[in-house]
């Protein structure tokens, strides 16, 4: 992503939705702030060369800093279905203690009361609903 590039696009296409993946590392940081300015663009998930824990942790915990629940996690770029499986597994075991990190600052650091229903609203966000409200579609069942 470059500044100018990426706020003329977001800026003047505002019909249109992005949902964003990047490669760098210096890229996540101005992605997250593109979407904290432009309600259009979505960070969604780590690219397939991006997929070692350490650094799938990293982004993680950069956007839950920089945006709360309001990105997508994780998204399947699999080829089969067995990498769908571990991957989603993954993210999971690596979002848990992040979310758990953030909760406790927001309870030690700012003395914010965090309930059952606060966590299980996030949670929901990024692995369900940020993605059906994004598209406009919802889950059948």
């Amino acid at each position: 992503m470059k500044d100018v590039a990426s706020t003329f696009v977001c800026a003047r296409c505002t019909v249109y939705r992005f949902l964003a993946s990047v490669l760098s590392r210096e890229n996540q940081h101005e992605l997250c702030v593109y979407a904290r300015k432009f309600n259009n663009l979505m960070p969604f998930g780590c690219w397939w060369f991006l997929n070692n824990p350490s650094i799938v942790e990293e982004i993680t915990r950069e956007r839950i800093e920089l945006l709360g629940a309001s990105f997508i996690p994780q998204h399947s770029d699999a080829r089969v279905l067995e990498q769908v499986i571990y991957k989603w597994r993954n993210t999971r075991a690596t979002l848990g203690p992040i979310l758990t990190n953030a909760y406790y600052r927001l309870l030690s650091r700012d003395g914010r009361n965090v309930t059952r229903q606060d966590i299980q609203r996030d949670v929901d966000r990024m692995f369900c609903s940020n993605f059906q409200q994004w598209t406009g579609k919802r889950s059948q069942g």
